[in-house]
């Protein structure tokens, strides 16, 4: 087809994009916040920090190689359905499963619980990234790049609060609810299933320009200036797949609620109350997120894009330097509420920058826009790696934020170098 159909975009698209982002970001948070604990409860009395680290790195292999996905939901749809909503329903339908499967009793008596659940993980999250990154297309496609850094920015605030909250909220249903995590993993696979069908209500272009794969994707690998965004991505998000995590951790340490003994966490009861302690650490968090990725949003689309960038470094910066103050429990709730205020308001101005760059390649947007988020991903499971390496070899939490706070600002060797003009929006 080689014409592309414009499309109104309607208000309540957005709710049906961040219905979506929040079901699939869920998936990370169910491995960082229920999946460590129930592991510690139920089937092994110690975990190291570094096998958390490594959960964690297989969870995001995934997202690292959505260029691929990004690929077949360019050039491959069913006519008169679209190219991007059968990728979106299939693709987390099969996570929906996965998570459905890990919820059969007596699962875990049939292997290692920590590789079953690296195996379903990587499955699962398969199954998250691809339908996340056909939705980041089904946006691009019929979202105006006026509104564009406002509708990625409450998507990126929805969806992290599904990475961050989602698994708190979960607990809470163990705790208060008296479920069974297995109880849970069903329910979350049955949310995911039913989420992903609510697309069926966004209209999509049944007509769009001709894809030729390999001349576009070297048009995209030849060209300076998509390598200035590609080189951003990457750096940018060095800090995403840890900060949350570590700071998680070293508030329960902080208020007594883990012990650390070198590099090793373990749990000084089993109560339960513990998945309560961790969901409201996280809930403060995603509070933070949510105000940050709509603010952040609101000033790239109406103010400066350049400007929102800038000030979410210099923000992330400074609370990563304030949170590693000795000041207690108390003053580490604070900061957290603060940093996830820094995280949303970055996601939401690199958000509406890469989607603006996008926009250039109206054949495969979402190819180049899964470029960029494969290069983030890259960045976020390295910094991952070396930031459990750190710890490992120091068990020190004042060199892994001091750590962080120098590598949350590796973004800046990519975006000083972008000309503005390519990402700023009209405003006339």
């Amino acid at each position: 087809m080689s014409t592309e159909e414009q499309i109104e975009y309607k208000s309540y698209y957005t709710g049906v994009f961040a219905v979506n982002y929040l079901f699939q970001g869920m998936v990370t948070s169910v491995f960082a916040v229920i999946v460590p604990i129930h592991l510690l409860i139920n089937f092994i009395a110690v975990i190291d920090v570094t096998q958390i680290a490594n959960i964690a790195t297989i969870i995001m292999i995934p997202w690292a190689i959505k260029i691929f996905f990004g690929i077949l939901t360019d050039k491959f749809g069913i006519k008169n359905f679209g190219r991007r909503k059968p990728w979106i329903i299939g693709p987390v339908c099969m996570a929906g499963l996965g998570w459905i499967v890990l919820g059969i009793p007596g699962l875990m008596g049939l292997g290692n619980p920590i590789t079953i659940f690296l195996i379903a993980g990587f499955l699962i999250a398969t199954g998250g990234a691809f339908g996340d990154t056909a939705t980041d297309g089904l946006i691009l496609d019929i979202c105006p790049k006026e509104q564009l850094g406002r509708t990625q920015g409450i998507c990126w605030g929805v969806r992290s609060v599904g990475m961050i909250a989602g698994g708190p909220i979960m607990a809470l249903l163990v705790v208060f609810a008296g479920l069974s995590v297995e109880a849970v993993f069903i329910i979350l696979g049955v949310l995911m299933i039913t989420t992903s069908l609510t697309t069926l209500l966004v209209k999509e272009p049944s007509e769009y320009r001709d894809t030729h794969v390999i001349q576009h994707i070297k048009q995209m690998v030849n060209n300076k200036k998509d390598w200035k965004t590609y080189i951003y991505a990457l750096f940018n998000a060095f800090l995403d797949g840890i900060a949350v995590l570590f700071v998680s951790i070293f508030i329960l340490v902080e208020l007594h609620l883990m012990t650390l003994t070198g590099t090793e966490l373990s749990l000084p009861t089993d109560e339960l109350m513990i998945y309560v302690y961790n969901g409201n650490i996280n809930l403060i968090i995603s509070a933070g997120i949510v105000i940050g990725s709509i603010i952040g949003g609101r000033i790239s689309d109406l103010v400066s894009r350049k400007l929102s960038s800038y000030v979410s470094f210099l923000l992330t910066t400074v609370v990563l330097l304030l949170i590693m103050l000795p000041l207690g429990g108390m003053f580490s709730l604070i900061m957290s509420c603060c940093l996830g205020f820094a995280i949303g308001y970055r996601h939401s101005s690199y958000a509406a920058v890469i989607g603006e760059y996008s926009k250039k390649h109206p054949e495969m947007s979402g190819t180049y826009y899964s470029i960029c988020n494969s290069f983030a991903n890259i960045g976020s499971t390295v910094g991952i790696i070396i930031t459990g390496i750190l710890f490992d070899l120091t068990g020190a939490w004042w060199i892994i934020f001091l750590f962080m706070a120098i590598i949350s600002n590796l973004g800046l060797l990519g975006f000083y170098f972008m000309d503005p003009k390519d990402y700023e929006s009209s405003r006339e």
